[in-house]
């Protein structure tokens, strides 16, 4: 994959890229945001690892303004550990996974291979499963023509499921990926918003509980 590094602090970037090269990717490093924005509008990416704290505008600004533009496809995004509010705010802004720093970089590799392979299609701006609609850019959700009122949290929930439709997830990853736990997992918390979707959702049901093991959503079943 062709992948832009945007990071600031120079050894960390040059890791990446040699880590990334050595997996078979083709990675460049900038150090700020605004030579991010630069540098996507003039070359496309498959993928961004995109660092929160950067010098001028952040991370978050970054990332707001590629998928205002539409201009950015998968983010990946580096946070600091322990920043629960700012893996969530990355995770609302329309980023698709995160990696708390420090981190290993062979579980960089893994995670930007396993975006590689989660979005080898194009890029969309939408996801549907069965008549259930979500906008990305809106965050608008439909059923059918009839609107759903989601909260945050719904919406981040129903957006983990919806981009893999058929997986099942453990109740724990849910967690990582939605609430702000770090080492231990309110696995409760999940049975109660799934309860809440899926009357909001309605009939006939989308997401299925797969016995001793998670929740996946799928339509047909």
């Amino acid at each position: 994959m062709r992948i832009l590094i945007v990071e600031d602090e120079t050894p960390v970037a040059r890791q990446i890229a040699s880590a990334l090269t050595e997996a078979g990717h083709d990675p460049k490093t900038v150090r700020d945001g605004e030579a991010a924005l630069d540098e996507v509008k003039k070359t496309p990416f498959d993928l961004i690892v995109l660092d929160i704290g950067l010098p001028g505008i952040d991370g978050f600004q970054v990332l707001k303004r590629l998928r205002a533009q539409h201009l950015a496809g998968r983010v990946l995004l580096l946070t600091a550990r322990g920043a629960v509010d700012d893996r969530v705010t990355g995770l609302q802004l329309g980023a698709d996974d995160y990696l708390p720093k420090p981190f290993a970089m062979r579980e960089l590799v893994a995670r930007v291979s396993a975006l590689g392979r989660r979005y080898a299609e194009e890029p969309v701006m939408s996801l549907r499963v069965g008549d259930v609609t979500l906008d990305l850019a809106s965050h608008n959700v439909h059923r059918g023509t009839q609107r759903i009122e989601l909260s945050p949290r719904e919406l981040m929930l129903l957006k983990v499921l919806m981009r893999e439709p058929g997986r099942v997830f453990t109740r724990t990853e849910l967690c990582e990926r939605v609430w702000e736990h770090e080492h231990e997992y309110d696995t409760k918390l999940v049975e109660v918003f799934i309860g809440r979707l899926r009357k909001k959702i309605g009939d006939p049901p989308l997401i299925h509980t797969v016995r001793h093991v998670g929740y996946t959503i799928q339509s047909g079943n």
